[in-house]
């Protein structure tokens, strides 16, 4: 247990909190380990993980109202701010799930060591697509200005976790998984191609923060520009147990999954769906967001060490066969 004790979001799941943040489309302060910490399952949370989840059933499975009744948001800034939120503190904890198992990786890779691995960068790939489903107006309106407004030159890079996997991502594996590097680059590769598409989606024609703010003002130490990262998205480092960041990460699957069985991953309401640009219509990346509730559950699964009896290998000959079996219908 973190050194919160009861006020930790894991005790809160415990305890039955009714609705994730209080209240629909809320949001939660999400504890981290500074640097991931090992884990070899947790019986108790295994037993408890359909509970927990909000399913008994199929992994995949859309589970409406888990943690209270998640009808239409009360505006489009309010589903999308949630979204950008929540999908970048699940980002984080993918993030360091992915380095940790890089970190730990050891030859030769069992299938569905590198299988889980596969299935963290298709998640992160989701999450970018969750977080980037504002219309361009919410995000030239709200997003961005709260990121200039936190600091002028805020950036993505300044993430905590995303340095110890930034190598992997752009196409540097652990030798480990030599065996299946044809699968794990071709998943690293439609990641950069959702991060250039979602660019071209919603700031096609400006700068990044942080281009905007070259040489404006003295550069802060990196320590303090990740700990603006955090505060940012309500993120704070403290010692935390294996099992209580499984039990965040389901808390957020769950009410994810809720929000795309009530809106759909681009709600019929607004311009997010044709704002598209041809980069994120492709039939790879709308296989990702059809099936992003399914990806969910199967990485659910893997936090809680879950085996699943259609768990296989993936093809090192077949590039886009990949181990995400199965397609889903909340992001149509």
């Amino acid at each position: 247990m973190s050194v919160l004790d009861g006020n930790s979001t894991a005790r809160l799941l415990e305890a039955g909190v009714a609705e994730y943040g209080g209240r629909a489309y809320g949001l939660e302060p999400l504890v981290l380990p500074p640097a991931p910490v090992p884990s070899s399952g947790d019986g108790h949370l295994t037993r408890r993980y359909a509970e927990l989840l909000g399913t008994r059933t199929d992994p995949g499975a859309a589970h409406p109202g888990a943690l209270g009744p998640l009808g239409a948001a009360d505006s489009e800034e309010q589903l999308f701010w949630f979204r950008w939120i929540t999908g970048h503190q699940l980002a984080f904890m993918l993030w360091q799930e992915l380095g940790r198992r890089a970190a730990e990786a050891a030859a030769p890779a069992p299938p569905d060591e590198t299988a889980a691995a596969a299935r963290l960068v298709r998640g992160y790939s989701a999450m970018l697509l969750y977080t980037a489903s504002c219309t361009r107006d919410v995000y030239h309106r709200i997003i961005r200005p709260s990121m200039a407004l936190h600091h002028p030159a805020f950036s993505g890079a300044w993430a905590r976790d995303y340095g110890p996997v930034r190598a992997l991502l752009r196409g540097r594996l652990p030798e480990a998984w030599a065996g299946w590097a044809d699968v794990l680059l071709d998943e690293c590769a439609l990641n950069e191609a959702v991060h250039e598409g979602i660019a071209a989606k919603l700031v096609p024609n400006a700068p990044s923060l942080l281009q905007s703010a070259a040489g404006d003002g003295r550069a802060l130490p990196r320590d303090v520009r990740t700990v603006l990262f955090d505060t940012y998205f309500l993120t704070l480092r403290a010692p935390c147990s294996p099992a209580e960041v499984a039990a965040q990460l389901l808390r957020r699957i769950r009410v994810v999954r809720d929000d795309l069985a009530a809106n759909g991953l681009y709600p019929a309401a607004t311009s997010s769906r044709a704002e598209k640009p041809d980069a994120l219509r492709t039939e790879r990346v709308e296989e990702i967001e059809r099936a992003v509730p399914q990806l969910l559950g199967r990485i659910a699964r893997d936090s809680v060490r879950l085996s699943t009896p259609e768990a296989r290998a993936p093809s090192p000959t077949r590039v886009y066969e990949h181990p995400l079996e199965g397609s889903g219908s909340h992001g149509t």
